[in-house]
Parts: structure tokens; C-alpha cells; sequence
């Protein structure tokens, strides 16, 4: 766990990303009736969810390494400053294909926040404390996951379909102010520049593990496919329950609360060895609960399941991470992790795609029939891991 002098130091990007996942979380469980208001199909709102990913996975590589050089404390303000406004152009908004623009502008914004906010928390942890320190990233992101779409249904229910969008705005403003004033630049550090040359020598993967660095974007690639599914279809699934948009919101608090305390517990189960077990038991646990949901009837069985799914990407994703650290390049750490987010990054614009198709297609249970496939095969694929026997365990007590 880190100090309590860093804890400190770091707590205004902690609660940053709180209140900035917590803004955007709002609309979840009112986003797809909306667009569909709007006058989308559900493949068009697969599109419309999609593309905010698509930005993302374009756009973040270029923007954290502008970040490098410029600084990332006011990049990250004008990510911020992106969730103040967006919402005001989603409440004017006359079609649905006005979306695909607001939503592409979201995703640059988004790109402009995540990883900065990310490097910065490492920037300022020390090399021991900086699994500790994302897992307090983690534990802002997935909290305010969980409570952002129940404050969200609820503000719906209450005040109507403006209200979710109006306190995503003053959300916004809130973020900016804490940045702007609590979050310092970090000194720049010098640059080794024999690092280039032992890059171009070292290899990307160790040998023999090309398998098991596929395997562990695939989970990450699952943990994405899943969030495209809960976007895109859960609310309508959810309707057609007979739930209301407030009771969206208690799904969403109960799969984003136990991803998020899974995350902290087996992140540090995963460092002490057992990470292909890990991984299996997680996307199994993915498969199993999205199964169920085809025969699932009321709100506490929907609601335990999406429990059980958010344990399984919490048992599996860090697990994964770690793995990836241990068969790949050291000196190219960057490098390998933009592609570990990338993974996760197509999965989130394959998910809604793949929910709109098939739910075009087939209608919601083929849809829920297809993602309980693609979990089946993740599941498979993460027996082709090979771990390393040794597995050199800091001391974490």
C-alpha cells in the first residue's frame, strides 16, 4: 500500500477520475433509448457507442506522446474541459447521426484524460508503490462506474431526461477546478538515450510466450467487449424486464462495485503467482454469468450475475497485466502496454457492434447467446498460457 505522504500527494487524481467517470456514467442507462429516439436502429447505436472507442484507439498514442513532450497537466484540463460542454451538445442534438460527431469528440477528450491521468499517478509513485498506486486508479474508475449510472437512472426517474446531462456538465467543471488547482506538472526526467539502442536489440516477447501475449489481450479484449455490451444493450435488455432506468443503475452499481474491489483483491492474489489459473477462473466466471442472463427474470438475479461478471474481469484482468509484464520486454514496457490498451480499446468498439447486429438480427437473446460465445473462446484461448515457473514477488506487507 503506499505511504500516506503519497497517498496524499496523488489523491486529487484519484478523485479526478472519480468525478470525471462518475459525470460521464450518468447517461448510461438513458444513452441508448435516447439515441434510438433519435431515430437510430440498433446498429446504428452500436455505431454510435463504438466510435468513441475508435477515436480513442487512434487518437491516444499520438496524444500521450505529445504529452511527453508539453506536459501532460494541461492536456489533461483540455481532456477535461471536453465532458463540460459534450453534454450540452447531446441534449441539442436533432438526429442520431449528430451523435456519431459528439461521440467522436467524447473519445478524443477521453484520450486526452486516461492515459494522462494514468502517467501522471506513475510519474509521482515510486517504482514500489506503483501497483498500489493503480490500484487506487482503479478503485476511483470502477466506484464511480458503479455509482454513476444508479445517480444517473434516478435523476432520470425524477427530473427528467436533462437532468443526467446537466450534472455531467457541472461534473465536468468540478474535475477541471480540481486539476487545475491540486495536481501538480511533474519535473521532467532526463532521458537515457542508450534506452533507444537496447530497444531496437531487445525482442517485443520473450521467446515461446507469442501465445501466451495474445492470451492476455484477449481477457483485456474481453474486459472491453463487455463494457460495449452493458452500453449498448443492457438497458433494453433491462426493459424489456420491465426494469426501469433507475434499476439499470443498481445493475450497474453491483457489477462496477465488485469489478471494483475484485480488482484491488486479486491484483494482489496475481502477484503471488497462480496468474494463468486466475485467468481462466476469470473469463469462465464471465461466461457462466452472461449465460444465466438468458434465463434471468427479475432484478436481483440480474443484479447477482453482473456481480459475478464484474468479479470474473476483476479476478482475470489483473492477472493478465501482470503476466504481460513478466514475458516482454522490460525496456519497451511502453510500448507493450499501448498495445495490451489497444486490445482493450477494440474491444470496445467490437462490442457494440457485435451487440447491434445480433440483436438486429437475431433479437436480444441472440445477442446474449453471441457474447456468451466470444467468452467461451477467450476462456479457452487462456489455457495456451505458458507461465514462467519463477516469478520474482515483491514484498507488499
Amino acid at each position: 500500500m503506499i505511504s500516506k505522504h503519497d497517498f496524499g500527494r496523488q489523491a486529487p487524481l484519484y478523485l479526478s477520475v472519480f468525478v470525471a467517470v462518475l459525470g460521464f456514467s450518468l447517461v448510461a442507462p438513458i444513452f441508448p433509448s435516447y439515441a434510438m429516439d433519435l431515430g437510430a436502429s440498433y446498429t446504428v447505436l452500436g455505431i454510435i457507442v463504438s466510435i468513441y472507442g475508435a477515436v480513442q484507439l487512434v487518437s491516444q498514442v499520438p496524444i500521450g506522446r505529445r504529452s511527453d513532450r508539453l506536459g501532460r497537466k494541461n492536456i489533461l484540463l483540455l481532456g477535461l474541459l471536453t465532458f463540460t460542454f459534450l453534454p450540452l451538445l447531446y441534449i441539442n442534438a436533432s438526429n442520431a447521426y449528430m451523435l456519431l460527431f459528439i461521440r467522436a469528440l467524447g473519445g478524443v477528450g477521453a484520450s486526452a484524460v486516461w492515459p494522462l491521468a494514468m502517467a501522471l499517478i506513475i510519474d509521482q509513485a515510486e517504482a514500489q508503490e506503483r501497483g498500489a498506486a493503480m490500484g487506487w486508479y482503479n478503485a476511483s474508475f470502477f466506484s464511480a462506474l458503479a455509482f454513476g449510472p444508479f445517480l444517473g437512472g434516478s435523476l432520470y426517474d425524477l427530473y427528467g431526461l436533462k437532468a443526467p446531462f446537466y450534472f455531467w456538465a457541472l461534473l465536468g467543471v468540478v474535475s477541471v477546478v480540481i486539476v487545475y488547482l491540486k495536481v501538480q506538472e511533474p519535473d521532467k526526467k532526463n532521458l537515457v538515450i542508450t534506452c533507444q539502442s537496447e530497444k531496437a536489440k531487445e525482442q517485443l516477447i520473450g521467446p515461446g510466450y507469442q501465445l501466451t501475449f495474445l492470451a492476455c489481450c484477449s481477457v483485456v479484449l474481453w474486459a472491453g467487449i463487455v463494457g460495449g455490451f452493458n452500453y449498448t444493450m443492457l438497458p433494453s435488455y433491462a426493459a424489456q424486464l420491465g426494469l426501469s432506468a433507475t434499476d439499470v443503475g443498481l445493475i450497474y452499481l453491483s457489477y462496477g462495485g465488485c469489478t471494483a474491489l475484485s480488482n484491488i483483491y486479486f491484483g494482489r492474489q496475481a502477484d503471488r503467482g497462480r496468474r494463468k489459473q486466475l485467468m481462466f477462473a476469470g473469463c469462465l466466471a464471465g461466461a457462466i454469468s452472461f449465460a444465466a442472463l438468458l434465463a434471468a427474470s427479475d432484478l436481483l438475479q440480474i443484479a447477482a450475475l453482473y456481480a459475478g461478471l464484474g468479479t470474473g474481469l476483476g479476478i482475470g484482468s489483473p492477472a493478465a497485466a501482470a503476466l504481460i509484464s513478466d514475458i516482454t520486454s522490460q525496456s519497451r514496457r511502453g510500448e507493450i502496454y499501448g498495445i495490451f490498451n489497444t486490445s482493450r480499446m477494440l474491444g470496445v468498439v467490437a462490442g457494440p457492434l457485435i451487440a447491434g447486429l445480433t440483436a438486429d438480427a437475431y433479437g436480444l437473446s441472440g445477442s446474449l447467446a453471441a457474447f456468451v460465445a466470444i467468452a467461451a473462446a477467450v476462456t479457452l484461448f487462456t489455457l495456451a498460457v505458458h507461465e514462467q515457473q519463477q516469478i520474482s514477488v515483491p514484498d507488499i506487507r
